[in-house]
């Protein structure tokens, strides 16, 4: 069947890095895996986030949560699965999706 990758109205993608693109794909393929039928982008280098935020480079992502039961073992699992160059957030209303290698 696969996955319906979603972005909200609003949402820019231009500039988003490749290495943020492969992060998305593993997510999408994540999300399918657990049954769900669809992943929602809600931000990427748009909106308002803190200085020096990586989304206005292009090396982060918002990612819906409303559909996902618990939330904290969703994100642990994901989380593994991405690896040691992505962080993976649990905000209060989403998943916050950053690429920051932590040895280049």
């Amino acid at each position: 069947m696969g996955i319906s990758i979603k972005k909200n109205a609003g949402v820019r993608a231009c500039g988003v890095k490749p290495e943020l693109l492969l992060g998305l794909e593993v997510a999408g393929s994540f999300y399918e895996r657990q049954g769900l039928e669809e992943m929602v982008i809600t931000s990427l280098v748009d909106g308002k986030h803190k200085r020096g935020s990586l989304h206005y480079v292009g090396y982060a992502a918002d990612l819906r949560i409303w559909n996902i039961g618990d939330t904290q073992a969703f994100r642990d699992a994901l989380a593994r699965e991405l690896g040691s160059e992505f962080d993976l957030v649990l905000e209060s209303d989403h998943l916050h999706l950053e690429y920051q290698p932590k040895e280049i």
